[in-house]
């Protein structure tokens, strides 16, 4: 009979987009499944996300990146000083015993604290490349949990610190998991267009033009979820059914998982955590990597990995016009075996255990029971 595992108090800091904060989401309740304690630490972003922090205890810290001139380095510094401070004090009085970071620059200060206490601090990176603050925290890190088989900026990081579990998903992403679904004519084609937490502009230009330039025994079966959160929204939706499109037009999808569950193609970024739902439920995507700002470079290569792996098409934002669209639409929905295959690709990178692979890493550096 196994001994039962003792509790701790484990902390986590994540940055404040969804694509640090979701991970960590997933790993604090499967750790709180396991009867640990967990906080997490985050900025005033990430504490915007209510629902997915629901029940999880967290605390807000101040935080700054180290961008822009002198003076505002030297501000930001003051900034992550304080954050170090306050992070300090609290992993102090709630007795945490190990640190779990996910990147992004409200993640630094808190790492430092824990590194500062002696507290053994592993990353998680859900890219393809370490993120600038994970490169930075590399060197204090006991242990790299990664997204990839190979991560690019950990070359020089000891091999058997790093352990593969995949990128940890939502619930909501779990519980979605199924076959993918029937391509049988004169069945429907359902194609979802989705731009990540900020939505995306681009799509609700081209993908109305594009879906009107396929063949009309295309666009007759089509059925689209566009998430579009423009003004003129309604005029796109109108477009749509007027050249013969079963459109629905929304600013967000709460129902993302079912609706990622039933589409057979899916355009959208490809950020990490994007690709992580993609991956868990198995689904090809036409990938469209963010044009600028410094998530830009890292969805670029994860749009090129994954189409390198079979998963879909990547297209830079620069040359998605509508005749690029239409022609990769027609070319993925005219073949009776190129979606399943790219479905098939995409589960077979999918890893739904991540949450649990990422606690097993963590209760690894844990004190040993007494």
């Amino acid at each position: 009979m196994s001994e039962p595992r003792l509790k701790h108090t484990i902390a986590l800091a994540a940055g404040g987009t969804g694509g640090h904060l979701f991970p960590a989401e997933a790993l604090a309740r499967e750790l709180m499944a396991r009867g640990h304690d967990v906080i997490i630490q985050t900025d005033r972003r990430g504490a915007g996300y209510a629902q997915a922090l629901a029940g999880i205890p967290h605390v807000v810290l101040p935080a700054s990146s180290l961008e822009g001139g002198l003076a505002a380095k030297a501000r930001a510094a003051l900034t992550i000083a304080r954050g170090l401070l306050a992070a300090r004090r609290d992993l102090k009085r709630r007795g945490a015993v190990a640190m779990v970071g996910f990147g992004g620059y409200p993640s630094f200060a808190p790492a430092l604290a824990a590194r500062s206490l002696g507290l053994p601090l592993l990353l998680h990176e859900q890219a393809t490349r370490l993120s600038k603050a994970n490169a930075q925290l590399l060197r204090f890190a006991a242990g790299l949990a990664t997204s990839f088989p190979a991560t690019a900026g950990a070359e020089g990081f000891d091999p058997s610190r790093i352990v593969d579990t995949g990128n940890p998903v939502r619930q909501a992403i779990l519980q979605a998991r199924g076959p993918y679904p029937p391509l049988d004519p004169p069945g429907p084609l359902r194609l979802l267009v989705v731009g990540g937490s900020q939505s995306a502009a681009v799509f609700g230009r081209v993908v109305p033009p594009a879906l009107a330039m396929l063949p009309a025994s295309l666009r007759q079966r089509l059925q689209l979820s566009l998430q579009y959160r423009g003004e003129d929204a309604d005029a796109i939706a109108a477009q749509l059914r007027d050249v013969g499109v079963d459109a629905t037009v929304r600013p967000f999808f709460e129902d993302m998982g079912p609706r990622l569950r039933d589409a057979h193609l899916v355009v959208t970024r490809a950020g990490a955590t994007t690709a992580a739902d993609l991956l868990t439920i198995g689904r090809p995507a036409v990938f469209v990597p963010l044009p600028h700002g410094g998530a830009r470079l890292e969805q670029r290569r994860n749009a090129q990995t994954l189409a390198q792996a079979g998963v879909g098409w990547h297209l830079d934002e620069a040359a998605l016009t509508p005749q690029a669209l239409a022609a990769v639409l027609e070319d993925a929905f005219g073949s009776p075996s190129r979606l399943p295959e790219a479905a098939r690709a995409a589960a077979a990178l999918g890893r739904p255990d991540a949450a649990a692979r990422l606690a097993d890493a963590v209760e690894g550096l844990l004190p040993p029971q007494r």
